[in-house]
């Protein structure tokens, strides 16, 4: 049986099946390719496995168990902290006794709990422990994720830094974030704030909040065929925002929404995806500004030494990979950082999945990594002595 075949037989089995698996997160074996499984959860979905083959760069959900053997678990530490916005909950990934490097995960813009999936023990059965929290509203987190802005979630990974470093398995010195996509707004912020060791950005936009939800806009106008009426669309967005900001009025932004909702077109505008009224509550008003008005420049333009990796998808449809790659490394060398390395797939989207198209739920089949991720991040990490536990 030749390699490929061995590799397809491999990934048809992990991907078979109807019913999700319930396996422990760490790297299994089967047919002598190291598999990563990890434990997803998103709301409203329930919680499920996924998986990473380093050896064929297959991922996807795992449904069949069969023929994975474990090699390596890892451990956890449930912890809930107080926080300016109220408690937190979230989890130290571990294995050994002794003080690691340690990657806080920094999530994108999404309900998702402190189960992120294979990125846990990959990172962890490679060297470098993981704190994963529950977002705002999610889990044993309170608050609402959704009307909280970068700032308010820096807020958070700060309190939760402050509280693991002097955790014994924690080595305080080198702590790292990892932020995908709205993360890549908030971890910047944290680096101005504490002493972070190192920063891997994944789909980091380097637009502001406003300027993004314009290029989502447009690709997903595109996408259905629409893209003749992405300007209205966008008008309506920055009508949005204007009265967000107190530079429009909610009755001009009502009489254009409720003009717009009439368009064949309007359902691709990602507007009704906000689920607010127009104008939404009193009570939300702040957080929706905060959800949706930030710009990164500054505070790119304020780290100047902390060590990046940076990791794009030419083919995004959620994030201007172009610009931001550039705008990212013009920032952080402007600021005087001499340790930024930026890579970019051309054949991948905002997940680094292969794909044609770069849409989301649009892969290459079969569902695969690009070659080089996720393994990149641990050669970066090793190549600056994070993966080796340091003698006290």
């Amino acid at each position: 049986m030749t390699k490929a075949i061995v590799a397809l037989a491999i990934w048809v089995s992990l991907t078979a099946g109807a019913q999700a698996s319930t396996l422990a997160p760490g790297v299994y074996a089967a047919s002598g390719h190291r598999i990563y499984v990890g434990v997803e959860h998103e709301l409203p979905a329930p919680a499920s496995n996924d998986f990473f083959d380093s050896t064929s760069q297959r991922t996807g959900d795992l449904q069949a168990t069969y023929d994975l053997h474990l090699r390596s678990g890892i451990l956890e530490d449930r912890h809930v902290i107080e926080a300016v916005q109220g408690r937190i909950g979230f989890s130290l990934y571990y294995a050994g006794d002794g003080p690691r490097a340690t990657v806080i995960l920094i999530h994108g813009n999404d309900p998702e709990t402190r189960e992120m999936g294979f990125i846990i023990p990959f990172f962890v059965c490679n060297g470098i422990n993981v704190i994963s929290y529950d977002q705002r509203g999610v889990g044993e987190s309170a608050g609402n994720w959704f009307l909280n802005g970068p700032s308010q979630r820096a807020d958070d990974v700060a309190a939760i830094w402050d509280a693991m470093r002097s955790e014994p398995r924690v080595d305080a010195h080198r702590i790292g974030i990892w932020g995908f996509s709205n993360g890549g707004w908030t971890a910047p912020l944290v680096s101005l704030h504490r002493p972070i060791a190192f920063m891997i950005l994944k789909s980091a936009p380097t637009e502001s909040l406003a300027q993004n939800i314009d290029y989502e806009v447009e690709q997903e106008m595109r996408r259905h065929n629409v893209a003749t009426a992405s300007p209205e669309a966008i008008a309506l967005w920055h009508a949005f925002e204007g009265a967000l900001n107190g530079t429009g009025s909610w009755s001009y932004t009502r009489r254009l929404y409720d003009l717009d909702a009439k368009s064949a077109w309007f359902r691709y505008s990602l507007m009704p995806e906000l689920g607010v009224s127009i104008p939404p509550p009193s009570s939300m008003i702040a957080g929706l500004r905060r959800f949706v008005t930030f710009d990164p420049t500054q505070t790119l333009l304020s780290v100047s030494s902390t060590p990046t990796l940076a990791l794009y998808g030419v083919l995004d449809r959620n994030v201007d990979a172009a610009d931001s790659a550039t705008h990212l490394r013009e920032y952080l060398t402007r600021a005087g950082d001499r340790d930024v390395t930026i890579k970019t797939y051309p054949n991948a989207g905002h997940q680094l999945i292969v794909s044609k198209s770069g849409y989301n739920g649009e892969p290459a089949l079969p569902e695969r990594l690009v070659s080089g991720y996720p393994q990149i991040m641990i050669a970066w990490l090793a190549e600056r002595g994070f993966t080796k536990q340091r003698v006290p």
